[in-house]
């Protein structure tokens, strides 16, 4: 049950990395390497920072 909440919130970062104009392969592997709670910090600091 843990791996499935932890794969739907690595989802959940991908998806908002493409909501965002991003690549979400990356963030979705991102966000399972680092977890998903790390991973959308260093997307949110991406989208604050560095804007496209």
């Amino acid at each position: 049950m843990f791996l499935f909440f932890y794969l739907l919130a690595a989802m959940g970062v991908a998806y908002w990395a493409r909501r965002d104009g991003r690549r979400p392969g990356v963030w979705f592997a991102a966000a399972v390497a680092l977890t998903p709670l790390g991973a959308s910090v260093a997307l949110m600091a991406m989208d604050r920072w560095f804007r496209r």
